[in-house]
């Protein structure tokens, strides 16, 4: 044995009951304490710490920072990433059937612990796993599977229940640490991982997940080998904006030159020639310009004169905005729930809302916030009729369905008044934010037109009303013109990639139900979203996609009225069951105009190959 010190002579403390064999490396920093061996060849980093009774080595790797409590032995094939956490009592094994009368020494299965990861008391990791960053192992856990990064597991054997933070805590549903605020991005994770590991209990079929998951990466490896596709082709992109601007970058090139060179970058000329177009495409006598789709909603309940003391009707199934606007009023959102095959708001349950507010007394029904959701307008001859006869005004909400039909008529054109968002990932996408305001009414039109300018009058210093700043840009309208001309190609290009999606899927059968189309109506495809039959796989779903290269989103996970800026309006869970299971099973593939024939049978192989497994 050396003597207690390092044998690079470097700061270090080692208890003197600690045993060094030759030919260690400990780090400057680190600390040693009572009874601990360092065997041969083994590798320690700086600013570790090794407590009581631990024994790491042969060979073994130790990066800087970690921390291994009392009574742990890192054998020979282990190797632990920085700021590793080992647990008291936590145990390594490194062959995976061993015998005291035979020697297996050769079949040493190497062990990785990633950066970050914690490994909690008495727990167990079996040899040949590899531990994610950041995981997070429950206290007598036994891992028998590789480990996501950011995923805590539990139980033995271990299963996935929930992700968690650097920070060590549990993440919330919408990836947000409740502590320190950070937002983990889930699909960013190390993706080799999650195709195998555990998160469900055994199936009906007495395949557990991890069976599944493994049969699942068989099936889409066999059939690329097969075909000639490995599935390791450029990464497909959710909204491919450059192939957009491939075709018209020189007319936007030229457009934003002109409005450099006339220098009118507020309510140019521009502004008023896409109005007009706009107006013309929907089908109405005025289109107000805005800054954005939140603003043109905001503008609408303004001009409609709502406020305090006044009932908004809206589905929970939508972006923040729909309800944000309500409150942002002055006026209190009522949630109802949506049908289980459009997504879109039950006209039925809707009037039964609105005979509840009415006889409760406490609000004025006032107005109907439709929202034609993922590009499909909502069922409005029932929305309108009810709206006429309890005297609603209908806003419809067409941030996703600008270019959509309802019975021939274009979005725009529904309800009293319709807004819509150029947001870019938008069927109709500026370079930033903007949004329109479209009504038949001349008198809405000068309200809107008031509003938008600080609530002006015959000139902006003349204030008759209260207002907001929400003009769109000069440039973006310029940006839109060129966009809006190739506007109907693109809309027949997103209705034949959403047919050749369900036609492929439908073909598959597999567990899911693909979007419907009632009669009369066109969506305008923002986005092609199926429902999932079997909402617990979804995550590993999307991380098995990710992993070769697809992209998804999902369009909604907690739906408006659990979410906690409305927790004044008492909803609780279970208020709006449609919306809730359609949020934990909804799943958005990608969707642009400019999605190949070969991308999608890409898409679908894959995405029918994990699914086929269940």
């Amino acid at each position: 044995m050396i003597p207690k010190k390092n044998n690079n002579d470097i700061d270090v403390f080692i208890h003197p009951t600690a045993e060094i064999d030759l030919n260690v490396k400990i780090g400057s920093g680190t600390k040693i304490w009572h009874f601990s061996h360092l065997l041969k060849n083994t590798v320690i980093g700086k600013g570790c710490n090794i407590g009581q009774n631990v024994v790491a080595g042969p060979d073994v790797i130790i990066k800087d920072g970690c921390r291994i409590q009392n009574n742990v032995s890192v054998y020979k094939g282990v190797t632990l990433e920085e700021d590793v956490f080992c647990g008291p009592s936590m145990v390594f094994t490194n062959v995976f059937n061993p015998r005291s009368h035979i020697s297996r020494m050769d079949e040493i299965r190497s062990t990785l612990i990633k950066k970050g990861a914690s490994l909690g008391a008495n727990s167990t990791i079996v040899c040949g796993v590899t531990i994610g960053r950041y995981a997070f192992v429950g206290a007598g856990a036994v891992v028998t599977k590789d480990v996501p990064d950011y995923a805590l597991v539990m139980g033995n054997p271990a299963r996935q229940t929930g992700w968690v933070c650097e920070c060590g805590n549990k993440l919330g549903p919408n990836g947000e640490c409740p502590v320190c605020g950070k937002i983990l991005d889930i699909s960013a994770c190390d993706l080799k991982l999650c195709g195998q590991f555990e998160t469900e209990s055994i199936g009906s079929d007495g395949k557990d997940a991890s069976e599944k998951y493994v049969l699942a990466k068989n099936h889409t490896e066999n059939y690329a080998k097969n075909h000639g596709d490995q599935g390791n082709q450029s990464c497909i992109v959710f909204v491919d904006l450059a192939a957009q601007q491939k075709l018209i970058r020189q007319r936007i090139e030229e457009n934003i030159r002109a409005v450099l060179d006339h220098g009118k970058y507020i309510m140019g000329p521009e502004v008023a020639e896409l109005e007009k177009k706009l107006a013309d495409f929907a089908g109405v006598k005025h289109a107000i310009t805005c800054s954005s789709g939140t603003d043109a909603l905001l503008m609408a309940l303004m001009a409609c004169n709502i406020g305090k003391g006044d009932a908004v009707f809206t589905t929970p199934f939508t972006f923040a905005a729909t309800a944000e606007v309500i409150l942002l009023a002055g006026a209190v959102p009522v949630f109802v729930d949506i049908e289980p095959d459009t997504f879109n708001i039950s006209a039925e349950k809707l009037e039964e809302a609105v005979k509840n507010a009415a006889k409760e007394g406490k609000l004025v029904p006032k107005a109907i916030i439709s929202v034609d959701l993922f590009g499909l307008p909502c069922d409005y001859d029932e929305i309108n009729s009810l709206a006429n006869q309890y005297g609603l005004t209908v806003i419809s909400d067409s941030a996703q369905s600008f270019g959509s039909k309802y019975k021939g008529k274009r979005a725009g054109s529904f309800g009293h008044i319709s807004c819509t968002s150029f947001f870019p990932a938008k069927p109709l996408g500026c370079y930033g934010d903007g949004g329109a305001v479209f009504t038949n009414s001349n008198d809405l039109a000068k309200q809107l037109a008031s509003i938008r300018v600080h609530g002006k009058g015959k000139d902006k210093y003349n204030n008759i009303r209260l207002g907001l700043n929400a003009r769109m840009d000069t440039i973006q309208a310029a940006i839109l013109l060129p966009k809006l001309d190739i506007f109907l190609d693109e809309l027949k290009k997103r209705k034949q990639v959403a047919k050749r999606y369900s036609d492929i899927l439908k073909n598959r059968n597999i567990p899911l139900t693909t979007p419907k189309i009632p009669e009369g109506r066109e969506s305008a495809w923002a986005q092609y979203s199926v429902l999932l039959d079997n909402k617990d796989i979804r995550s590993d779903l999307q991380l098995h996609l990710k992993k070769n290269n697809i992209p998804t989103a999902i369009y909604y996970p907690v739906p408006l009225h659990l979410q906690p800026v409305y927790g004044d309006l008492t909803y609780g869970q279970g208020d709006f069951p449609i919306a809730e299971d359609c949020s934990s099973r909804i799943l958005s593939l990608p969707m642009h105009p400019y999605l190949t024939e070969k991308d999608q049978a890409y898409i679908c192989r894959l995405f029918a190959g994990l699914l086929q497994a269940y």
